[in-house]
């Protein structure tokens, strides 16, 4: 089954309320423009292995990174606990210089610059500059969303959210349902909505108890019913 590219999908609404990317605005497509050939080549392209810790708070180098390939979690940790806040994806742009961690999901490729070399590039791309401050306004209205996940929305209405947001925007339509394919280990999943293993575990088999979810094989879903999909992070256990 082909999966459709979530910049492909909306403007960066969520895996619960929490993007499953972290803009609607793909950098990288304004980047490739011609005029923008000069910018382009003052990045270094770096690659890095899957499940890789690429920067840290206190990281020594101050960047600005332009995701090219693949996906990286963005993710707070405190002591022996941590939330994921995003899912950096192709044309995603952050900095190393933050109080979250930038971990690989899968083999990554990243155009990379020093911040201030970036900061003096966009003095001679002023359209660019104007997508920039989109990019920074994006920013802080999703970061309410994220709260707003953690504030009002449980475990289970997060997971069920997660999986109907694949069936909406990556599902493949069948006669009998939606086919889903969830390219994450419980345990990525669990970090993703700010849970723990064994509960998405539970969550899940209580899903495929009540006919929410069939599971066709490893890591690929049936949605028979979108409508019970959807009511079910709202039901009372």
């Amino acid at each position: 089954m082909k999966r459709k590219s979530l910049y492909d999908a909306t403007k960066y609404i969520t895996y619960v309320q929490m993007k499953t990317r972290l803009l609607s605005i793909n950098l990288l497509n304004e980047l490739t423009r011609p005029e923008n050939s000069a910018l382009m080549a003052e990045f270094t392209e770096n690659r890095h292995a899957g499940n890789s810790l690429i920067y840290s708070p206190g990281h020594e180098k101050n960047q600005v990174f332009i995701v090219k390939k693949g996906r990286l979690r963005l993710y707070l940790a405190v002591e022996d606990k941590d939330f994921s806040l995003a899912i950096l994806e192709s044309g995603d742009i952050f900095v190393s210089h933050t109080r979250a961690h930038v971990q690989s999901i899968e083999e990554v490729t990243l155009l990379v610059m020093p911040t201030a070399r970036f900061h003096s590039c966009m003095t001679s791309h002023p359209a660019l500059s104007a997508t920039i401050i989109r990019i920074l306004g994006e920013m802080l209205s999703q970061s309410f969303s994220i709260i707003d996940s953690l504030v009002f929305k449980d475990i289970r209405q997060r997971l069920t959210d997660f999986f109907l947001y694949e069936t909406e925007n990556n599902g493949l339509p069948t006669p009998s349902g939606t086919v889903v394919r969830i390219a994450l280990t419980n345990i990525q999943l669990a970090a993703i909505i700010g849970s723990s293993r064994q509960t998405v575990s539970t969550i899940v088999s209580a899903m495929l108890k009540d006919g929410v979810l069939e599971k066709m094989s490893r890591n690929v879903y049936l949605i028979p019913n979108v409508d019970l999909l959807k009511n079910y992070g709202h039901t009372r256990v």
